[in-house]
């Protein structure tokens, strides 16, 4: 499996990534992924939970993650909540995604 990204288990434990994604609840979407894909389920697994923990890593340097169509992922600092001892993550939706949920796709 090593193949995939020549140093993927060392990045996915490396200090930056002390903090693992835990992939218990995304089975269905690591199957997705396999089912759509070339990839093996240990493949698939492995590019679910990098696609997280890079959402993770982004949202802690304080940037946003934008999916286009879907919405935000940002977090609400104590700036803007007015809390002096927490920092909230945020997701804001975009009207597209809403519609879409609402109208059954």
């Amino acid at each position: 499996m090593s193949n995939l990204y020549e140093d993927i288990f060392e990045y996915l434990e490396s200090a930056n990534n002390s903090r693992s994604v835990n992939l218990k609840g995304l089975d269905e979407l690591v199957y997705k992924v396999h089912a759509s894909t070339d990839l093996s389920k240990e493949a698939s697994a492995i590019v679910v939970k990098l696609f997280f923990q890079e959402i993770r890593n982004i949202m802690l340097r304080g940037e946003c993650v934008v999916l286009r169509d879907v919405g935000k992922f940002y977090i609400s600092s104590p700036k803007c909540s007015g809390n002096k001892k927490q920092i909230f993550p945020k997701f804001k939706p975009y009207q597209k995604l809403i519609t879409r949920i609402n109208n059954g796709f």
